[in-house]
């Protein structure tokens, strides 16, 4: 990249020159993460699994600024420590630690193969269960593919900002 340089003559056109440029580049860059974030959400959008479609439902794009920071979330919009949370995590990361399943009342209509005359509520004692879901990553995979664009684009937009700073 080039360095900046602004020729311009006169004490207040220098000190307005100056004033304006932060700006610029700051609504510049906003407008291009806007953007990547945009095709960012699409990707996850594209790859994230579709058993039931409930997880791609969850999924949420978030931008955020101030007068220091412009950042694009995507993310699951659903609480920490909630299933749908855990589920993402799970899918994105992999399980199989295990995990305990507490007691609790199931209707059952058959016994193995034996059709019941009516349903029974049964009790089910608590035990450990081992899950054994493979990582699937497609979060991190879909930021991965967008990373060296993403460094080349903001890199651009810095360039062109300057560049029409300096003319």
């Amino acid at each position: 990249m080039d360095s900046i340089r602004i020729a311009i003559t006169g004490d207040r056109q220098v000190g307005l020159r100056f004033d304006a440029f932060p700006d610029a580049l700051y609504q510049d860059l906003q407008h291009e993460i806007e953007g990547l974030s945009g095709e960012l959400y699409a990707l996850v959008q594209a790859a994230t699994p579709t058993a039931t479609g409930e997880l791609r439902s969850q999924e949420r794009l978030r931008i955020f600024t101030d007068k220091t920071r412009i950042t694009g979330y995507v993310d699951v919009a659903a609480e920490k420590g909630s299933k749908a949370f855990a589920k993402a995590g799970a899918l994105e990361y992999g399980a199989s630690r295990p995990t305990q399943v507490s007691p609790h009342t199931m209707g059952l209509d058959h016994y193995w193969a034996h059709k019941l005359n009516e349903p029974e509520s049964v009790l089910v004692d608590a035990y450990d269960r081992t899950p054994n879901i493979a990582e699937y990553a497609f979060e991190r995979t879909s930021l991965a593919s967008l990373q060296p664009e993403v460094l080349a684009r903001l890199n651009a937009v810095v360039e062109k900002t300057v560049a029409g700073a300096n003319a």
